[in-house]
């Protein structure tokens, strides 16, 4: 071994001397359901003999990996983090005669983003970062290929009450993009507050609100009290993470920022979260329009979001990734084809 762990040799060995099978190594579990989607997908659509290829791909996340093999921890050893992990192993082992067999997928998170309230909201790529069988995802994390209306759209359906759907999704189409900034300045002001593992969920519909039929909004006040009493935070921290905010979502107003860089810039978790949650507010909207005498509380959202909430939010977004394998391998929408292409799945024309 040399002081990273394995000798070229032995991770060969280690990865199978006589085999010639892909294998996909991606960060975690989600990035691992995203992919099989993909390529069952594409294994329907494609009745070819790329069928034989994609029975014998691999798709492994980081951690299983880890925890199949103790010694593949070697490899790893004193770095913290998946994506560090990854981008270690791939770094190691391009000398290998096997790297042509490995395709690594990793998240781009805020990297080569323009992020400063002194500058213009920049993304510096403009599309997928490619280093020889490394890719990275073309925004925050591979939630974001999601955050697209055309794709939405659909299966929101499929969770919705008919009789709610049509002035709901209406709704949410003409507030899209004010959803996806709002998402975004949340996200820039958890990372900048260093809070986003603590705060990321502390957004729901409760504090969403529609104004009018044009105007989306986070109730701040709520916000605030909520951060203090759930969160236990000062008065003065909580006044600052609100603070912040605003700042940073009077900039992307101000600035008129693409969407197209907002959809890529918002965190993944957090940007699935409050687009769910703005489409509940969206349904109980309709709800008590159609029904003017009720106001929004939890036993409306009972009523008017029971397909949503009897489904888990994990069950709820495996559903829009379906929809959006089925229009990735028809082009209809963004999706990492240089993965497919490093699998040999697709050609790179």
């Amino acid at each position: 071994m040399n002081g990273f762990g394995y000798t070229l040799k032995e991770y060969e060995f280690f990865i199978g001397e006589q085999s010639n099978e892909k294998h996909l190594i991606v960060e975690g579990k989600t990035d691992k359901t995203f992919f099989k989607i993909l390529l069952d997908e594409y294994s329907q659509t494609m009745k070819t003999m790329n069928n034989k290829i994609i029975e014998e791909i691999n798709i492994d996340d980081i951690e299983t990996m880890i925890q199949k093999n103790d010694e593949f921890k070697l490899l790893i050893t004193g770095v913290v983090g998946n994506r560090r992990k990854i981008e270690s192993i791939h770094k190691n082992i391009q000398k290998s005669s096997k790297y042509k067999n490995l395709v690594f997928f990793i998240d781009r998170e805020f990297d080569d983003f323009s992020i400063s309230l002194n500058q213009e909201i920049q993304d510096y790529i403009g599309k997928h970062k490619v280093d020889g069988s490394m890719i990275w995802s073309r925004g925050h994390s591979i939630e974001n290929y999601l955050f697209d209306f055309s794709i939405l759209r659909n299966p929101l359906k499929e969770l919705s009450d008919i009789e709610l759907f049509n002035e709901a999704i209406k709704l949410f189409e003409n507030n899209f993009y004010q959803i996806i900034k709002l998402a975004t300045a949340i996200s820039i002001t958890l990372k900048e507050c260093k809070r986003i593992k603590e705060l990321e969920e502390i957004i729901d519909w409760e504090l969403i609100c529609l104004e009018n039929k044009n105007s989306i909004t986070i109730n701040i006040d709520d916000l605030q009290k909520r951060i203090c009493e759930r969160k236990k935070l000062s008065l003065e921290e909580s006044k600052k993470i609100i603070d912040i905010y605003q700042q940073w979502l009077n900039k992307i107003d101000q600035e008129n920022v693409d969407i197209d860089i907002l959809r890529w810039l918002c965190h993944g978790h957090i940007g699935t979260r409050i687009i769910l949650e703005a489409y509940r507010t969206c349904i109980n909207y309709s709800f008590t329009s159609k029904n003017p005498t009720k106001t929004i509380n939890q036993d409306i959202d009972k009523k008017a979001n029971k397909k949503i909430r009897k489904n888990g939010q994990e069950e709820i977004w495996e559903k829009i990734v379906n929809w959006w394998a089925d229009k990735a391998i028809r082009n209809e929408c963004l999706y990492p084809s240089e993965v497919l292409q490093k699998l040999c799945l697709i050609s790179n024309s």
